[in-house]
């Protein structure tokens, strides 16, 4: 939950603990009239404080989300310019380490779901991991080359990892 979000219901608490205080100290025909407007107040508190952690988990998985993309592209940016192989296989073996993380992030919110939302999630995810692996397998021939060879490899490496990432996209973006 936001630090003012927090503060801002912490306040609502107290004003409401202040308000039962006055009350309490009403006659018995006063704090039966006040109870309802107490026990609502203390009903909107707690739905207020649900709904903030709602959405502290919402923002915290987009939060998530854009710090993984914000490392892919770091990562491919790094191989997109580099100008010699060792930058080039160093980039891009973060990148490839950095899609088992987001993998591995997504398998896990796959096993929370059920039925047919899960077995999608996780053909997609198997989908994923297969092209990951397969573009490791073809850097890792790409290596031994050299020259124009190398250059091609490079190539063609880069449009498979633009491929992952589209893929990857749309299916978690649909």
């Amino acid at each position: 939950m936001a630090t003012a979000t927090d503060e801002y219901l912490g306040e609502v608490r107290r004003r409401i603990a202040r308000l039962e205080v006055t009350v309490q100290r009403s006659t018995a025909d006063a704090r039966s009239r006040m109870e309802r407007y107490i026990n609502t107040l203390r009903r909107d508190e707690e739905s207020a404080r649900a709904s903030a952690r709602a959405q502290a988990a919402a923002v915290d998985e987009k939060l998530e989300q854009l710090n993984n993309e914000l490392e892919l592209a770091e990562h491919r940016v790094a191989a997109e310019f580099a100008v010699t192989e060792d930058q080039f296989t160093d980039a891009l073996e973060a990148e490839l380490q950095r899609w088992d993380v987001y993998l591995d992030r997504m398998q896990a919110k796959a096993a929370a779901k059920t039925g047919v939302a899960r077995e999608r999630a996780e053909a997609v995810i198997a989908d994923l991991r297969q092209r990951r692996v397969s573009i490791g397998n073809s850097f890792s021939d790409a290596g031994t080359a050299a020259g124009e060879r190398w250059r091609n490899a490079k190539t063609r490496g880069l449009a498979e990892l633009d491929e992952l990432k589209s893929k990857a996209d749309t299916a978690w973006r649909a």
